[in-house]
Parts: C-alpha cells; structure tokens; sequence
C-alpha cells in the first residue's frame, strides 16, 4: 500500500474516532451545565480560531511544503526552519494570552448576551479557555510536521488520545458535582498534554536543538513569499468562516451561539475524508511538482479529486437524516427541530467545499498561493456583507446559507484561475463533472426527502432506511461516473483486501 494511501486511512480513523469523540461531553455540558456554558465554549473557541489564524502566518502550510520537499536533502535548514518557526509561535502565543486576560472582561460585558451564568464566571471561563486553546499555535506546527513526513499514524494517535481524555476527564468532572470553571481548567490541562506529546513524538524524527528557539534571516527570507500569501488566506478564511458565529453571539444570546456551534461542528467533523486525503495530497503534490512528474501529478489529482467529490457525499447525506434523532438525544427535540435546516445548509455548504479541496492543495503544491489569496480579499467585500446581511433577517438559517454563498462565489472566481493557471483544463468540464454529481445526489437522497415528507414519519427505521437506500443507488451510480484511473485503483484495492482476507482465514 502506498504511503498516500495509508495516510488517508490513518486520517480517516483518526478524524472519525474524533468525530465520535466530540459528541460525548456536550450532552453533559447541556443537560448539567445549560445553554450558557455551551455557548461561552463555543463561543471562546471561535474568538481563538479567529486569533490563531491571523498569527498562524502561513507558517503551517509552509512548513508541511518545505520538509516534505527538503527533509532529506537539507537536513540543516529544516531544522533552522522549525527553530525560527517554533520563536514565532510561542511569542505570538504569550502575547495574545497576555490580550485574551485583559479583553475577557470586556468581551463579556459588551458582546455577549448572558442568561443564566454571571458575569464574574462567564468571564474568568473566557480567561481560562482562551489562553488554554492559544496551544493550537504551537500544536499546529508540530502537527505539520507530520504531515510533511508523510507520517500521519502519528497526528491521528495524538489527537485521538488527547481528545479521549479531555472527553473522560469532563465526564468525571461533571459526574462529581464540578462546575463551568473546573471543566474549563480540565480542558486547559488536555490542551497542554496534546502539545507535549506532540514535541515527545517528533523527537524521533528531529533533535532537541530544531525546538531551541532562534530566528533566522535566512529562512524568513526564502519562505516570505509563499507564507505571507498563506498567512493572508489564513487570516482571511478564519474571519469569513467564523463571521458567523461571532455574528450571532452579537445579535442573539449565546445559548444559541452553543447550539450553532455544536451543529457546525458536528457538520465539520464530516470532512473527516475531505482532511483525510486533502492533508495526505499536499506533501504528496508537492514532492511530485518537485521531481518535475507532470504526467504523474495530474493523474494524482484525477484520482483524488473523483474520490472526493464521490465519497464524501454519503457522509454529508447522514447528518440530515441523523439530525433529528441525534441532536434530540443530545439536547432537546425542539432544538433538533431549530437546527435542521440550518445544518443541512451546512452540510451543502462542506460538500462544496469538499470539491475545491482538492484543486486549491493543487495550488498551493504548484506554488499559486495569490490565487486563493486574491479570493478571499474579494471575500471581505463581498461574502463578509452577505453573512451579516443574511443572519440579520434569517437568523441561524441565515448563518447556514452564508456557507453556501461564500462558496458559490469561490466557483465563480477562484476556480476557473485554477483550472486555467494551474491544472490547466477547461473550466466547463470541472463544473460539468460537479453538476452531474449535484443531480445524482438529488436523484438519490433528494427523493428520499421527498418520500419522507410524504410518508409524514421520520422515525429512526424510516430514516434509516431511506439513507441506507438512497446510498445504494448513489454509490452504484458513482461507480460508472469516475474516472477509469480512481476505478482501477479500487479494484487493486479491493483485490488486495480480498487476498489479505482470505490468507488470514
């Protein structure tokens, strides 16, 4: 099995289990806890996405692109590179902590809308939590690391062992009678042991003295270009897709703020295989660009770009029919009802942005960062002013159609400068390849949709059924519609699997 096809498995697991996993804690912080604690984590993880991408500076991207291409050949400068790296992080880290402390305050008395929680906890939770999840900055970097290895075994293991104790250790709290605060300063300490066994674990593939911290001229100087385009489309990005979210804590109170969040999350966590084979692609892309293997790159990208765009849609498709069922268990039937548009607009939303993964890591693997980064500063001035707009007079609707919105506009620009630019296709075949996947999906579960809303029951066997359904006949209509590259892939795969099975038996 290649190296590209273990670590999208190993992506796969990992992010699956952490699907799992991030369930499990919200049920007790709701029904222990209630809406107001979830809100203020919620919300408190926004602001820091938000905080970490404008000092993420492009680094992560860059990182990944630079060892996967000179971890061999220039074993020197990688490690100069992670010692100045790892200097820009931590000092970004200890400022924005020292921000967080003193703004807190403020925070909670001119922006959130407060119900059941005071003032004087809402605000020491804000300090505790927004210091604690400033790990992510270095977290992210050792992370990427990984990546560029190609090594991702060792990614998915950390962050599924640390994310599994953060979850055990909230149960345990609130099980004992612990408040917001304790929970809150347990998840402090899981943030803390994440990045530690991240520096533990790549000390197997680097020395001590690539994490002393130290500025070199030298690589700033050879990554400025690349990084400051990625550092714009990070900082970006994190504004228009938090833009929600910090928008509704503004003009609704924050229990909703938990409620979207927790859908969005959950809507997130399904681009599992979206991360899964787009984290896998890039080192992958990259060392091909590098090596001068035209051929083999578009073939790379053919066969991703099929699996993608075909294999996420079940998972996109579940979370609509598992909405009502899952998020009444988890919180209420009235909030499932509430939220089941909202998130089917998400996941609409993901699944578009599923299909752009791919070409976007084509970019930036081929060197074209300005292309994305020109994107997203129209978005500022176009799909910023609509998300506000739209939850203004929608409400959360609204903060789901802002999704679909800000990608729409990105089919409209952004992609066909990447077809043109960089895969060098016309950009009439990608989108035809993407509408007749848009109309099988709504051949498929669209008229299961339909045929529920005529039956008028969405008991957990009708819904069940129905997705089991609608999945057979998308997924054998996908076998005829992708590429005779992915088709033999599979069957190889399948083969493989099979022979494996039958010598273990």
């Amino acid at each position: 099995m290649s190296r590209l096809s273990k670590n999208v498995i190993y992506n796969l697991f990992g992010q699956g289990l952490l699907l799992v996993l991030s369930f499990i804690s919200v049920k007790y912080i709701f029904k222990q806890l209630g809406e107001d604690a979830l809100g203020i984590i919620y919300f408190t993880l926004t602001i820091n996405a938000v905080l970490c991408a404008v000092l993420e500076m492009g680094i992560c991207s860059t990182t990944v692109r630079e060892v996967s291409a000179h971890f061999n050949d220039e074993p020197g400068y990688i490690r100069n590179f992670i010692r100045t790296a790892s200097l820009f992080y931590w000092v970004a880290y200890i400022l924005l902590a020292v921000i967080i402390y003193f703004v807190a305050p403020i925070l909670v008395d001119k922006w959130i809308n407060l119900k059941t929680i005071d003032a004087v906890t809402a605000t020491q939770v804000l300090q505790i939590l927004g210091i604690s999840a400033l790990f992510a900055l270095p977290r992210s970097l050792y992370a990427s690391l990984f990546r560029g290895l190609q090594r991702m075994e060792f990614n998915n293991l950390i962050d599924v062992a640390s994310t599994a104790l953060q979850q055990f250790g909230i149960i345990v709290i609130l099980i004992i009678g612990g408040g917001l605060v304790s929970v809150a300063y347990w998840i402090a300490v899981s943030f803390g042991i994440g990045v530690l066994c991240y520096l533990l674990a790549a000390r197997r593939f680097f020395p001590w003295q690539a994490f002393m911290l130290y500025y070199y001229s030298a690589v700033v100087r050879r990554n400025l270009g690349f990084s400051s385009r990625m550092m714009f489309i990070s900082i970006t990005s994190a504004v228009q897709t938090q833009a929600d979210k910090v928008t509704i804590s503004k003009l609704m109170p924050i229990g909703l703020v938990g409620y979207y969040g927790f859908a969005y999350g959950a809507v997130s966590k399904g681009t599992l295989l979206t991360g899964a084979i787009s984290q896998a692609a890039f080192p992958s892309f990259s060392a091909l660009f590098r090596a001068g293997d035209r051929k083999g790159l578009m073939t790379q990208y053919q066969k991703l770009q099929d699996l993608l765009c075909f294999a996420i849609v079940p998972i996109f498709a579940a979370i609509p029919f598992a909405v009502l069922p899952l998020f009444s268990y988890i919180l209420n039937a009235d909030t499932a009802r509430l939220l089941l548009l909202p998130t089917t607009l998400l996941c609409v939303g993901f699944y578009m942005n599923g299909t752009l993964n791919i070409p976007y890591v084509f970019s930036l693997a081929v060197g074209k960062p300005g292309i994305t980064a020109r994107q997203h500063f129209y978005d500022l001035f176009v799909t910023l002013p609509a998300t506000v707009i739209l939850i203004y007079y929608l409400n959360i609707v609204g903060a789901g159609a802002s999704l679909v919105f800000f990608y729409v506009f990105h089919y409209v620009y952004g992609l066909p400068r990447i077809c043109s630019e960089c895969l060098i296709i016309p950009v009439w075949k990608w989108y035809l390849h993407v509408i007749r996947i848009f109309v099988l999906i709504g051949l498929t579960y669209g008229v299961g949709w339909i045929i529920l809303r005529f039956l008028g029951s969405y008991s957990i066997p009708y819904l069940a059924s129905t997705y089991i359904g609608a999945s057979i006949v998308f997924l054998i209509g996908a076998y005829f519609m992708i590429g005779d590259e992915l088709r033999e892939s599979l069957l190889q795969h399948f083969q493989s699997l099979r022979r494996l099975l039958i010598n273990g038996f």
